[in-house]
């Protein structure tokens, strides 16, 4: 990949984890991606001004969970919010889709973050020798072809076949919690709605869901099943 131009996702990851197995100064090492999500999203979703370009492979629920503030962030008016991600990770994740505002799917290479078309947050794909970190970069070059490699992704992917009618954000916000083991009124106190309004949206997401009860929808939000 000559100076980072094409926009070929196989090609832009090879060029990219190229330069950090080589230790190239332009990607800086940030750690495990747990403790990055943990300890810089929220600093991170407060310094969005105009865009956030994300793209995944099959995340689990505990990473869409860890990077809820770049979420909500996208739903902003003013922000232009793209979130690319495998099919496979709305068979998995059934509320991944009404989680994000602008979601499309294809078939994606490695986890990748673009963020103000200023800063780029480079992953990799499990089963790489260096897979659960994550190095971030603002060389120019890195940026502009990450940005032309998450373009032509998005360009490329669909969107999703919803839900008839999709999971309203507070349906999700339910979700989350009840993937915590929140109780209803738990949720009730968190959400400043009443006991009733939750009892109903977690009877509405078992019936969407088409699970058995409470605790069959847990685990299909979570991406397990019983």
């Amino acid at each position: 990949m000559t100076g980072g131009t094409g926009t070929d996702q196989r090609e832009f990851f090879r060029w990219a984890h190229g330069l950090v197995l080589a230790g190239d100064e332009r990607f800086e090492p940030l750690g495990p991606v747990a403790d990055t999500l943990r300890d810089g999203i929220g600093e991170l979703a407060q310094s969005v001004r105009r865009s956030v370009w994300h793209m995944t492979i099959v995340p689990s629920w505990r990473e869409v969970r860890a990077a809820r503030r770049l979420a909500e962030v996208a739903w902003r008016a003013d922000v232009d919010g793209r979130y690319v991600t495998d099919v496979r990770s709305l068979e998995r994740l059934p509320m991944l889709s009404s989680h994000h505002p602008d979601l499309r799917t294809t078939h994606v290479v490695g986890p990748l973050l673009v963020v103000d078309a200023r800063m780029v947050f480079l992953g990799v794909p499990r089963g790489h020798e260096l897979a659960g970190r994550v190095w971030r970069s603002t060389s120019p070059t890195v940026v502009g072809a990450a940005a032309r490699t998450l373009e032509a992704a998005w360009r490329a992917a669909q969107p999703p076949h919803e839900h008839d009618p999709p999971f309203t954000r507070r349906m999700v916000d339910v979700g989350f919690l009840l993937t915590d083991g929140a109780t209803d009124g738990e949720i009730s106190r968190q959400l400043a709605v009443s006991t009733r309004t939750v009892s109903a949206d977690v009877a509405e997401i078992v019936r969407r869901l088409g699970a058995r009860n409470r605790a069959h929808a847990i685990a299909l939000i979570g991406g397990g099943t019983f």
